[in-house]
């Protein structure tokens, strides 16, 4: 029996499902353009909140007010606000990738298209600086000089003007690590953008010199803390809708290794995958490439496959060395499961009698409804948190036995004490979909810690008209117990239109800690990352630009020099 300690004024309550359709209609409508708030219907009355029904080029990509936080400008802060105080063990940076469109995208485009936008908080000593820098990628700086917009549809470099078509079309707006000294902006559909961790500037594109073959990189790559090892992927790895793969390792000091390359008999989609000690696991979700025809017409690069099962493509991290005895040498195996999705995983494990053990989100529904064929009707919305296990001796195409489910419910980036990645874990830490959206658009407003082996689950709501953004999880200490620290995110509340960074506690999740307030809402995250100081015990350089003028008192102009 799993028991709940909730910290909100309401408790989790079962999602009725004609609310839950109400939200995915909602999501549907806002995918294809539609507006939540028909905010130019006539009849509503012109007014400033409306306009007065005034158009602008942005409406189909941001229909609504919700959507409009405060984009497309870098910033800086000394010292943001905060109430409460933060514990000053907190001692790192909150690196967040925004999707920040720098021009107005193409009509049609999916909410994944935008440029790179990273934003900073930097933690010490109970105080936060932080800044904000676009990612200068290629395509970024040829649009600004051109002061318009050059790429078309997401992915699809026919829907380019003509002059960008050969161009490195690297958006980098997706996640954001740090390794063997760099920031690496990552978006899967090419190579990585290194990054300053100070100064956020951009130091420039293919972070590894040409030492891999591979033209994209994994959006969620995974570091091996046991071995310092850096693992990946690359799909559609030769170049546009290519059925090959790649996975290889990258040392810290930018060491390509392990380069292994397969080919799928499809296209597929692997967003996200896991590693254990000696298997990388990819989980391809059921989406095929538009064929050069539907490209070259400006159509979409994805299109969701409605009756293919979500696969997992499992690989040895070191193909010579396989470590089962009924593989061969540079052979990968494909599993599957049930229809449906794994968008983001979990930790994994090899259990004592070697199988795999994988947790992650089951999503029975695509969350990508602007890909989806025509003429599709999506299934209830339904989705647990569960946990796989990969039989490794069972044969290429076996389908697996149905998950564990550890809890129900809607829930998305995940995330657990990365000191124990590849090790059995208990504690994930994830958003939790909101339980009440009758007037406004369906979002996650709750944080969940679970406890995976008796079932607890701490909860924390953020407030009925809040949404929250991935978590980050900050070790108490060095040598702390698995799970224990600290939860930071990143909310705002309708009421305000305001960001705010919530700090938790995990021994006690009822309230914040700490909330630093910023002057501004802003866009959207996708994914981040903390990182600790990398040199423990000194001090962090501020995120904001030093003075650089030689500044010196003139007790000429102070009010206590008196003209005679």
């Amino acid at each position: 029996m799993s028991t709940t300690t909730v910290a909100t004024i309401e408790t989790g309550s079962n999602r009725a499902e004609d609310l839950i359709k109400s939200a995915v209609a909602a999501v549907e409508s806002v995918a294809h353009g539609g507006d939540f708030d028909a905010k130019y219907d006539d009849g509503v009355k012109p007014s400033m909140e409306n306009r007065f029904g005034l158009k602008s080029s942005w409406d189909h990509f941001l229909p609504s007010p919700a959507d409009m936080p405060q984009g497309r400008f870098e910033c800086e802060l000394d010292e943001v606000i905060v109430y409460g105080e933060i514990p000053k063990t907190i001692d790192g940076t909150w690196y967040r990738m925004l999707n920040d469109p720098h021009f107005p995208p193409a009509k049609g485009t999916p909410f994944v298209e935008g440029d790179g936008h990273l934003c900073a908080f930097r933690i010490q000593d109970g105080k936060i600086s932080m800044k904000t820098r676009y990612v200068q990628t290629e395509r970024w700086l040829l649009e600004r000089k051109a002061g318009r917009r050059l790429f078309g549809m997401y992915r699809n470099p026919y829907d380019a003007h003509c002059i960008v078509q050969l161009a490195n079309d690297a958006t980098c707006n997706t996640n954001i690590i740090y390794w063997g000294g760099n920031l690496l902006a990552l978006a899967e559909r090419g190579l990585p953008y290194a990054m300053d961790p100070d100064t956020l500037e951009t130091r420039g594109a293919d972070s590894f010199a040409g030492q891999t073959r591979a033209k994209t990189f994994a959006a969620h790559p995974k570091v091996d803390p046991f071995k310092n090892e850096l693992v990946t992927w690359s799909y559609n790895a030769k170049g546009l809708a290519t059925r090959d793969f790649a996975t290889f390792s990258i040392s810290e000091d930018g060491v390509v290794s392990n380069e292994n390359w397969y080919q799928q008999d499809k296209t597929g989609w692997p967003h996200d995958g896991w590693i254990t000690e000696n298997w990388i696991i990819l989980a391809n979700m059921p989406f095929t490439t538009n064929s050069e025809e539907v490209l070259k017409q400006g159509g979409h690069y994805w299109t969701f496959v409605d009756d293919q099962p979500q696969e997992f493509l499992v690989a040895p991290r070191t193909s010579g060395a396989p470590r089962h005895p009924s593989w061969k040498v540079g052979e990968f195996r494909k599993y599957v499961t049930d229809h449906g999705l794994i968008v983001h995983a979990g930790n994994a494990w090899e259990a004592e009698d070697g199988t795999l053990q994988l947790e992650s989100h089951f999503l029975s529904f695509n969350v990508f409804p602007f890909w989806n064929p025509p003429g599709y009707k999506p299934p209830l919305p339904k989705a647990n948190w569960v946990r796989y296990t990969i039989d490794l001796s069972q044969p290429d195409g076996t389908k697996v036995a149905p998950p564990v489910i550890l809890q129900e419910g809607i829930y998305d980036f995940p995330v657990w004490d990365e000191r124990f990645t590849t090790k059995p874990t208990k504690y994930v830490i994830m958003a939790e979909f909101a339980n009440k959206f009758e007037n406004r658009r369906p979002d996650f407003d709750h944080i969940v810690r679970l406890n995976t082996e008796t079932g607890e689950k701490q909860v924390f709501h953020a407030g009925d008209e809040s949404y929250v953004l991935e978590p980050a999880f900050i070790p108490r200490s060095a040598d702390a117990p698995e799970g224990d620290g600290y939860i930071i995110f990143y909310t705002t509340r309708a009421s305000t239109n305001k960001g705010e960074l919530v700090i938790l506690d995990t021994e006690d999740m009822s309230k914040p800690l700490a909330i630093a307030v910023l002057p501004f809402a802003m866009r959207k995250q996708v994914h981040g990352n903390w990182v600790d100081n990398p040199h423990p015990g000194k001090k962090l350089p501020l995120l904001t630009a030093p003075v650089k003028q030689d500044v010196r008192p003139t007790p000429w102009h102070s009010q206590l020099h008196m003209v005679s």
